[in-house]
């Protein structure tokens, strides 16, 4: 075989052997439920396997809903992914495993930034859309949101209905960034 052959076989090796990757975060998610039994809203199971897929620990996640007429708000209208890494056990107890706990959270936090920071190097969106984070709990973790989610309090409801849409798609966008960096990467 020539070694044309054999760096096109690894390639495509490799490629299965992320699309397998792909596959199981994938199904993992699919398993996952809350206290309830309640399984992952549908429209973000993608971007929770997409941080899964890059090592951040996720604990919570919504994509977003709108409330109908005569029913109580189920969830938030914006799309969130938290991230907070397992807490240690007994870090009750221990200033040491808190501080530790901490630096785990700021350091999948820094890592966010620089997948952040990538995916808006050349992207133009609105402002309010920009996926940024949002700190959650005493330890460092983090929701990463849009910027004008919390203000979705304050919008009509058609006015929260059409920044659902334009909050979910930049979830879907950076999602997509995010997979496409799984397989790209050597």
């Amino acid at each position: 075989m020539n070694p044309e052959n054999q760096i096109s076989t690894l390639n495509r090796l490799a490629q299965a052997e992320k699309q397998i990757a792909w596959e199981q975060k994938m199904a993992e998610v699919n398993e996952i439920a809350d206290q309830l039994g309640k399984g992952i809203d549908e429209k973000i199971k993608e971007p929770v396997a997409a941080f899964l897929i890059h090592e951040f620990t996720t604990s919570g996640s919504c994509e977003g809903h709108m409330a109908q007429e005569g029913e109580d708000q189920h969830g938030l209208p914006y799309p969130w992914v938290e991230v907070y890494a397992p807490e240690p056990e007994g870090w009750e107890y221990s200033e040491e495993k808190k501080r530790e706990w901490t630096v785990e959270n700021f350091k999948q936090q820094q890592k966010m930034m620089r997948f952040l920071e990538e995916f808006y190097k050349e992207r133009q969106t609105p402002f309010d859309a920009r996926l940024v984070f949002d700190g959650v709990g005493a330890f460092g973790g983090f929701r990463v949101q849009s910027f004008g989610a919390k203000m979705a309090a304050i919008l009509t409801p058609e006015e929260q209905k059409q920044k659902l849409e334009l909050y979910q798609t930049e979830m879907y966008d950076f999602t997509k960034f995010l997979k496409n960096r799984h397989f790209s990467k050597e």
